[in-house]
């Protein structure tokens, strides 16, 4: 009887939480404003990590929304998702800890964020909000590396 490996884990989380939370109608014509025009906003998506001690790591993946230049009177909303976790996998290449920390750990803790920026819009006056799209973070890693399949048409 052959005995299967366990798989090594490859990182460890140690803790997520919300590390900033902003979101601001500075006025009832920006609030009105928003309303009209909230469909052009764009998401933004920064990703980041840094060191700490001991092989730790802190991921912080963040959202924002900015406005068109031409809209004046506008809303400010951004969070910041912190996520604290170690390679654990001493094995792994350099590629494949990029991968964890751009695409893996964002999509296991990335709605996280969304759903309490969602619910911060709906629960602000904007009942109708939603994200355009789920963040697929595998996909805007491959297109950051230049691996991702071009599609025929």
């Amino acid at each position: 009887m052959e005995k299967k490996l366990e798989d090594k884990p490859k990182y460890q989380i140690i803790a997520n939480y919300i590390k900033d939370l902003s979101f601001e109608i500075p006025s009832a014509e920006s609030f009105l404003d928003a309303a009209k025009n909230l469909g052009k906003y764009e998401t933004k998506i920064d990703i980041s990590n840094k060191p700490l001690k001991n092989g730790i790591l802190e991921l912080n993946f963040k959202i924002f929304f900015e406005a068109p230049k031409d809209i004046k009177n506008k809303i400010h909303a951004e969070g910041c998702l912190a996520i604290i976790f170690k390679i654990t996998d001493t094995e792994l290449k350099e590629e494949e800890i990029k991968r964890i920390i751009l695409a893996e750990i964002p999509g296991l803790y990335g709605k996280n964020l969304c759903n309490l920026i969602t619910d911060l819009f709906q629960k602000s006056g904007f009942k109708e909000f939603r994200f355009k799209e789920e963040i697929n973070f595998e996909k805007l890693y491959l297109q950051q590396t230049n691996t991702y399949p071009e599609q025929k048409h």
